[in-house]
């Protein structure tokens, strides 16, 4: 059997497609955490300071708690997209942001094209999951390890 056959090209293009995960954590995520790392050094209200203010002009519900949300799913979340952690689970959400980045880009007539890839890979990734190369197979295939004979 020659190696590509032993290196599944569907887990590969899903391992490819979490590289996503880590480009937005890298990017959005880093910028998005150090706004409120410095707002929180600085004293200033949550609601002041990163996306809250966008939300709440955009007429967003609870828009403190969703710049937060959205600060976790592309940093932390993402980070963990990328690993093939919790991978459904949290590309479901990181999708969900991304459709209302991608509603607030068209409402403001800015660039829409980024928020609308994020939003297609982690559609997919939440459809289809991480994998083979992920840690969520590796925690599915130790727990359903069957058990050594006594």
């Amino acid at each position: 059997m020659s190696a590509f056959h032993r290196f599944p090209s569907r887990d590969l293009g899903l391992l490819i497609l979490r590289g996503a995960g880590f480009l937005l954590a890298a990017t959005f995520g880093l910028q998005k955490f150090s706004w409120y790392w410095t707002a929180f050094h600085a004293g200033k209200s949550l609601s002041a300071i990163g996306l809250a203010p966008l939300i709440a002009r955009m007429g967003f519900p609870i828009p403190v708690v969703l710049a937060l949300w959205i600060t976790f799913n592309e940093s932390i979340g993402a980070f963990l997209i990328g690993c093939g952690f919790l991978t459904r689970i949290l590309a479901a959400s990181a999708a969900l942001g991304m459709a209302g980045a991608l509603y607030t880009s068209v409402r403001l007539e800015e660039d829409w094209l980024r928020a609308a890839l994020y939003l297609i890979v982690f559609v997919a990734l939440a459809l289809i999951g991480p994998g083979k190369f992920s840690v969520d197979h590796l925690i599915k295939s130790k727990t359903a390890a069957p058990a050594p004979p006594h």
